[in-house]
């Protein structure tokens, strides 16, 4: 499929060329930073200035992980804001807090609906695999719950949102928490989601990909989930599961140029089946990341929009 030419024509214009993969994850991860301090200025619209705080939660039997809460003014005493927790992208192998499209993006969606974004800086792969950053997120998930008064959140309007890799961790974290404590989950957001990691419903004629690229992808999977059985789990690969039913209130995001389209919009069939209330929009001509291209993409900002008036619906 096509991608928008006035997006395609922009992120050309920048004049830098993507990275090639690097075997050393530490190397790869150094070029995607590089990357993105080098084009976002030019595609993407910066964050306004959000009071943050930085916690560190502990997690059992995995390490400790950083939660940043991005709040869209400074915090009032007795006030309780909702709260979404947030998974950023990066094939779990990359990304995180540092880049300048997640802190943007976390500032501008606190502002935008007037709710706190708890933004989970969960540990990459290959150095710590399944089920590291999945636990991490769960733990984040019950410290929000727990110190909800002093952290002036409110434990009963929470939502949880991830963007392709951080969407899977998001739809992972929700069937992980009906399975286990059932803390209350308002709504989820996934955002060009990776729901079924042995590639079943990956949508081939949404984008061309080579040898080289497809080979770049298993590598990925493999990295993130190193025992090829788990990969059928619910918790590595939602779209396996058996049940859906009891999760929360679902918003998908999928785009056209995006071999990953085909993820997000078979689990919306799933949900809606097993009585999910579910919505999908396929974001017309956008590419697997066009989402953060907001100065220079109509359909990123009308989709950027939407997904800010879904999570002020948590305050009501």
């Amino acid at each position: 499929m096509p991608v928008d030419p006035m997006l395609l024509a922009a992120v050309l214009g920048t004049g830098v060329t993507p990275p090639a993969e690097s075997k050393d994850p530490v190397e790869q991860r150094k070029l995607a930073f590089e990357y993105e301090q080098a084009v976002f200025p030019t595609l993407g619209v910066p964050g306004p200035e959000a009071p943050t705080e930085d916690h560190i939660v502990a997690v059992d039997g995995y390490p400790d992980v950083l939660v940043r809460l991005y709040y869209p003014s400074e915090p009032v005493a007795g006030q309780a804001l909702p709260v979404c927790l947030f998974f950023f992208g990066g094939s779990w192998r990359q990304g995180g807090l540092h880049h300048p499209s997640v802190g943007s993006l976390c500032a501008l969606r606190a502002v935008r609906a007037n709710v706190v974004i708890a933004a989970v800086s969960y540990a990459l792969a290959p150095e710590h695999p399944y089920p590291t950053a999945l636990e991490q997120g769960y733990a984040a998930l019950g410290w929000l719950v727990r110190e909800a008064e002093s952290l002036g959140v409110d434990p009963t309007r929470i939502g949880v949102s991830g963007q392709s890799a951080g969407g899977n961790l998001a739809a992972a974290l929700t069937h992980l928490n009906r399975d286990r404590a059932k803390y209350p989950l308002a709504l989820q957001i996934l955002e060009v989601p990776a729901l079924d990691l042995t590639m079943t419903h990956v949508d081939r004629g949404a984008v061309e990909f080579t040898k080289e690229q497809w080979a770049a992808v298993r590598k990925t999977v493999e990295d993130y989930v190193p025992k090829t059985e788990d990969i059928f789990t619910p918790t590595v690969s939602p779209l396996m599961a058996f049940d859906f039913s009891g999760l929360p209130p679902a918003y998908i995001f999928t785009a056209e140029a995006d071999v990953l389209r085909g993820d997000g919009e078979a689990y919306a069939t799933e949900l809606a089946a097993d009585g999910v209330p579910t919505s999908v929009l396929r974001l017309g001509g956008l590419p697997h990341d066009g989402l953060a291209y907001e100065r220079v993409s109509s359909t990123a900002r009308v989709a950027q929009a939407a997904i800010a008036d879904i999570l002020r619906s948590l305050h009501t």
